[in-house]
């Protein structure tokens, strides 16, 4: 009686149900997409930032799995093809964005998690350090057979097919827009109900706000900014976070990484209890620690020029990647498994079903 006394304390002091039930739904969902953040990439920009390994909050976080990334078409994927397997499910070619090969060589379009969200209501955002019709971002919104199609996928971001739009868009690709839209994008992107600017002050306006730079900016009031507008949305939110984390440049890329950490770390503040928070890569990349003392910091010793303590080989791996999570249906990462069980697990975690 005792031990079993002490053993239900024990369940409750953890936060955890004594008997089975019903599995607690999200309300809301972050994604944070490290877009070629591998795990030798991860270990290598923890080290250099903190001088000890499992120094991340990444690598702090409850849930972990292993997600294969293979494209439908070739064993070591784009952005295009990763991006669209985690937020449709369904795995496709390389260069295609939320669309499947059909006859003819015509893009079949594929349902987004995004796009399930617009349809029932919720708020939507998406961040990024890369311009906003990038592969990555785009693969929320947009369906189009080649991830170059910069036209097209800026038609698309202006005439959604569900809901009324992206509500909050920040990223780079203010000349894109611009050359695109003959000249100057103010005012399509005013004729699809969005306020479009550089300055983070639009999104705390009552518009859709499109915040398009071709600057780098500070990440931090980029996700409080958003997370604050979305969260304002009773019916709830999901969030995508892009940081580019691809190690051409080694110093730029392992800053990046700790650039993520951080915001994956203040979302973890800011949100409630009701948000699943995901951390996954569409790729590894060529990056290998092979050396260095732990005598002196490892920041003293590097240099790119310096093949002994890094080595990069600039092109994107096929090895499988981390995902990290937490929050209601953070459960179900776990073990190996392939990048599209990850679609399933946010849509899951909503309580929602596929219906395409």
């Amino acid at each position: 009686m005792i031990r079993t006394l002490a053993l239900t304390a024990c369940v409750a002091a953890l936060g955890l149900s004594a008997a089975p039930g019903r599995a607690e739904e999200a309300k809301n969902v972050i994604l944070f997409l490290g877009d070629a953040g591998g795990v030798s990439t991860l270990s290598a920009a923890g080290i250099l930032e903190n001088d000890r390994p499992l120094s991340l909050f990444i690598q702090s976080m409850p849930n972990i799995a292993l997600s294969d990334t293979s494209a439908l078409d070739e064993w070591v994927t784009d952005s295009a093809a990763g991006m669209t397997a985690i937020v449709t499910g369904r795995k496709t070619n390389n260069a295609m964005v939320s669309a499947l090969p059909g006859a003819g060589g015509q893009a079949v379009p594929v349902k987004s998690l995004m796009e399930y969200a617009e349809q029932r209501g919720l708020a939507t955002g998406i961040v990024t350090n890369m311009p906003i019709w990038d592969a990555t971002p785009a693969a929320n919104y947009a369906h189009v057979a080649r991830r170059s199609d910069k036209t097209e996928i800026f038609r698309q971001m202006l005439k959604p097919r569900y809901g009324d739009g992206v509500d909050v868009l920040i990223g780079k690709g203010r000349a894109d827009a611009d050359a695109v839209m003959g000249g100057d994008a103010r005012k399509a992107f005013a004729a699809a109900d969005y306020s479009l600017g550089d300055d983070l002050s639009l999104v705390a306006k009552p518009k859709r706000a499109a915040v398009l730079r071709d600057a780098d900016f500070a990440p931090m009031p980029a996700l409080e900014a958003t997370l604050a507008r979305l969260a304002k949305n009773p019916k709830g939110y999901v969030l995508v976070v892009e940081w580019d984390m691809h190690t051409d440049d080694p110093r730029a890329g392992l800053r990046h990484v700790g650039e993520m950490d951080a915001m994956v770390r203040r979302a973890h503040e800011l949100a409630g209890k009701d948000t699943l928070i995901l951390f996954t890569a569409d790729h590894s990349f060529g990056l290998r620690m092979v050396g260095g003392s732990r005598a002196t910091p490892l920041a003293q010793q590097y240099e790119p020029s310096d093949k002994s303590v890094i080595t990069v080989e600039r092109n994107h791996t096929g090895e499988e990647v981390i995902v990290a999570a937490s929050g209601p249906g953070a459960d179900k990462v776990r073990g190996f498994m392939p990048n599209t069980r990850l679609f399933d697990i946010m849509l899951s975690a909503l309580g929602w079903k596929r219906d395409e």
